[in-house]
């Protein structure tokens, strides 16, 4: 019977799963199509756009919020549904912003009305965003055994890549260029296919009982922050978390322009490039999610450690690449990059499921959140501020590419030794830290 309970209800996962279905359709048309049709299609600058588009990193705060509310605070009797329901709703009310922001932009690219309406847009869907994302995830670990938590996300995570590679095949169909009328299609069809997808993959899969630590008198949100930070293993997890994505993707803004910069490829090359690294990091997901799906979350210390080393050295011998100028190494290493990047991927989800306690999850999987988000828009932002201060120090685009190349792949060896440093182990049999604080010794 033991074993019978750690065993993975796969078509249980594969239903929740696809609530990243709707969650791929919903970012491709707020972060590609539309993206594309202001930049391309309307000549508006680049500047303003990115800037909006980050407002979702600079909300992250709220992930912490959210999942902390969704542990203690139940609305009608349940814990994570609501906010997730909720949450999504928003960024449905956001995205249907995208057509009259559009219009009115299109009219006049200064429009203080479609400026607004935009900002509200992107404002509205990442509230709603980090609002039911930090449950969603907390949802997932509540469903699945404690030894399978990480491979229950993985799998998610594995079905959000596959639509992510998908969904711009549809959108590419009905907005071929920018027409109101083509664009509100696009827009309707794309909420109507994502909200069935975020309502009926979640419902009913939350069970009171998975809450029986609810009864207690919740502490409060900044309260409850202070406890986990008190955790050193819980400080050093964060460092490491916020490193690797800088390290990794400050590549993510320059990635493209260093093809075009340095090799002269056109757009449709370097877009293509995207293939190759998305296509890497499936291979790598589904291969070590396959491969490690008998090891306990705390086990995957080796997994991600496998997957940084693998990444770093193709980002450093991309660096290599870059200085001297071997373009038939690009498609192989980029490959070979997101393959890595999948490996690693699939090693911290199981490391952010152990670094996990089931009394706070949802405040744990908030702080997760948050790392990651922030230091995302962290890392693309340098990258853009490396490749032009090192381009104006040096004249060279090989060294401004290169040098940034390498820089990555040494922040995420420094990522390798903070990982051993971190002992996931004691954490996930919940033994106290060595040294334990005076806050944390009292809140236990």
């Amino acid at each position: 019977m033991e074993e019978q309970a750690e065993k993975l209800r796969i078509g249980r996962t594969l239903k929740i799963g696809s609530f990243h279905v709707g969650s791929a359709f919903a970012d491709i048309l707020l972060s590609a199509v539309w993206n594309r049709i202001l930049i391309t299609s309307l000549g508006i600058a680049a500047t303003p756009v990115a800037l909006l588009a980050a407002l979702r990193y600079l909300l992250a705060p709220l992930s912490i919020w959210a999942g902390h509310r969704s542990d203690s605070k139940p609305i009608f009797g349940k814990y994570r549904l609501p906010y997730i329901w909720g949450g999504r709703l928003l960024m449905a009310l956001g995205l249907l912003l995208i057509p009259p922001a559009t219009l009115l932009l299109a009219e006049d690219t200064s429009s203080v009305a479609g400026w607004t309406l935009a900002t509200l847009c992107f404002l509205i869907a990442g509230v709603g965003t980090l609002i039911s994302g930090t449950p969603f995830l907390a949802l997932i670990r509540d469903n699945a055994p404690p030894s399978k938590r990480g491979q229950a996300l993985s799998i998610a995570q594995i079905m959000l890549m596959v639509a992510m590679v998908l969904a711009p095949a549809l959108y590419a169909a009905l907005v071929k260029q920018y027409e109101p009328a083509a664009l509100l299609r696009a827009v309707l069809i794309g909420v109507g296919l994502a909200l069935p997808f975020w309502f009926f993959s979640v419902l009913g899969e939350e069970r009171r009982a998975m809450h029986a630590e609810a009864n207690e008198t919740p502490l409060p949100v900044g309260q409850t922050f202070r406890l986990i930070w008190a955790d050193s293993r819980a400080r050093l997890f964060f460092i490491f978390l916020a490193l690797g994505m800088v390290s990794i993707f400050a590549q993510d803004a320059i990635l493209e322009p260093f093809g075009g910069d340095v090799f002269g490829l056109d757009v449709a090359a370097t877009t293509r490039w995207n293939a190759y690294w998305g296509l890497g990091v499936l291979v790598g997901m589904i291969g070590a999610t396959v491969l490690t799906r008998k090891r306990m979350p705390h086990e995957q210390v080796g997994t991600a450690t496998l997957g940084l080393l693998i990444t770093a050295t193709m980002l450093a011998l991309l660096g290599l690449a870059a200085l001297f100028k071997v373009q038939a190494a690009l498609v192989p290493l980029l490959a070979l990059f997101g393959f890595g990047f999948g490996i690693q991927t699939v090693g911290t989800i199981g490391l952010l499921m152990a670094m996990t306690s089931d009394k706070h999850a949802g405040a744990y999987l908030g702080l997760w959140t948050l790392a990651q988000l922030v230091f995302r828009g962290v890392g693309m932002a340098l990258g853009g501020m490396l490749r032009d201060g090192l381009l104006w120090a040096t004249g060279s685009y090989t060294i401004a590419y290169g040098s940034i190349f390498v820089l990555e792949a040494l922040g995420l060896m420094l990522c390798v030794a903070l990982l051993a440093r971190i002992d996931v182990a004691s954490f996930a049999r919940g033994e106290q830290p060595m040294r334990l604080s005076p806050l944390a010794a009292a809140a236990e």
